[in-house]
């Protein structure tokens, strides 16, 4: 761990430094590993743990005896993607991507199979394409679903066909989804045109937090304007999405 700063409480930063801890490649962690990664005692790490279950932010399994994240962290994280100070964190991110591109620009989030809006910035020409602060769209459609659905690790993608209205997918449907989110891991980014307003295109890159999504940022507009320019605003949007999530990670 680093070295303590004045001003600050060692307890509550032993406490966010084994939050921290957990990620998609360890999601459970044994008392023992987590103080030898943090250069803690084990009765200090044993206490920590103990004390972030008893509030809910952590869950011990009583068989192997390894916590987990818990329930209070879901709360949490609800509150803040709604909360007015991540939208204006964003938002001087947005503004550079917008006159970068010359388009409007979003930063969307999953909400469950559908994605929405947590901050935007209209392009600055007359011709622009504007979008609601918490609007909804279905997850498999438009880059901007793509690049939040392909990093998902509670969503597949028959399960996000079913949850826009077909109970039954084709298994051809099921199988094109799961190609394009190959493509877009791959990539490291989405392309779409038409797929939910014909009059639209988008580019998209998602914002990874410790290896997990947290949603996509994406300039959007005509295609006439967009696609000659595909390989510049590509460009534009990975740097937004790489410093949107520096900035989150803060």
């Amino acid at each position: 761990m680093a070295a303590p700063n004045a001003g600050h409480l060692q307890t509550v930063g032993r406490a966010l430094a084994v939050l921290r801890s957990f990620t998609h490649e360890n999601p459970t962690r044994g008392v023992s590993e987590l103080a030898r990664e943090l250069g803690l005692d084990k009765s200090q790490t044993q206490r920590v743990l103990a004390t972030l279950a008893a509030q809910g932010f952590t869950v011990l399994d009583p068989v192997t005896r390894r916590y987990s994240l818990g329930p209070a962290l879901v709360v949490l994280g609800h509150l803040a993607e709604h909360s007015e100070g991540v939208r204006h964190r964003l938002e001087p991110h947005l503004a550079v991507l917008s006159t970068t591109t010359g388009e409007s620009t979003v930063v969307c989030v999953p909400d469950g199979a559908r994605y929405r809006t947590v901050a935007a910035v209209d392009g600055p020409g007359m011709v622009r394409y504007n979008t609601a602060l918490g609007r909804t769209y279905p997850g498999h459609l438009g880059a901007t679903g793509h690049a939040i659905f392909a990093f998902s690790t509670v969503l597949d993608a028959r399960e996000i066909l079913v949850a826009a209205g077909d109970e039954d997918p084709p298994a051809v449907e099921v199988a094109a989804l799961q190609t394009r989110h190959e493509q877009v891991r791959s990539l490291g980014y989405a392309v779409s045109t038409g797929e939910f307003d014909e009059r639209v295109m988008a580019i998209s890159a998602p914002i990874l937090l410790e290896g997990a999504v947290f949603g996509s940022v994406t300039t959007l507009g005509p295609p006439q304007y967009m696609a000659d320019r595909s390989t510049e605003l590509i460009d534009a949007v990975r740097h937004a999405a790489s410093d949107i999530g520096a900035t989150l990670r803060s």
